[in-house]
């Protein structure tokens, strides 16, 4: 059976590669996500910075406690958190690539 949701939500562990001097670690957080139909995605032109962030800001909707500040807190969500977040590049690609990677993972029924 599928059950049809008018505004779908998941979560996803969103898995970021952080530069370090001389490489990478790597780090995750849960991510949660908000599905945008064809028509509602079109507006956005994912080939400008401008267009990448509002999309992102419109997709991005939380994350979980293991999204932690230097002292290992749990960071609350909020928009202005959401965008500081969402302005680093490593992080804005991991989470444009988690977003579509669990979409297409349900399209292929993964």
């Amino acid at each position: 059976m599928f059950q049809r949701v008018k505004s779908p939500e998941f979560s996803h562990p969103v898995k970021v590669s952080v530069p370090v001097d001389g490489g990478h670690t790597n780090a995750t957080f849960t991510g949660r996500f908000r599905v945008l139909t064809i028509d509602e995605a079109k507006p956005f032109d994912l080939m400008t910075t401008e267009g990448t962030t509002a999309y992102l800001q419109t997709i991005f909707v939380g994350w979980g406690e293991d999204y932690v500040d230097e002292d290992k807190a749990p960071v609350p969500y909020s928009d202005a958190e959401r965008d500081q977040l969402i302005s680093t590049p490593y992080v804005r690609m991991a989470l444009l690539d988690t977003y579509n990677a669990a979409l297409l993972g349900a399209k292929r029924g993964n």
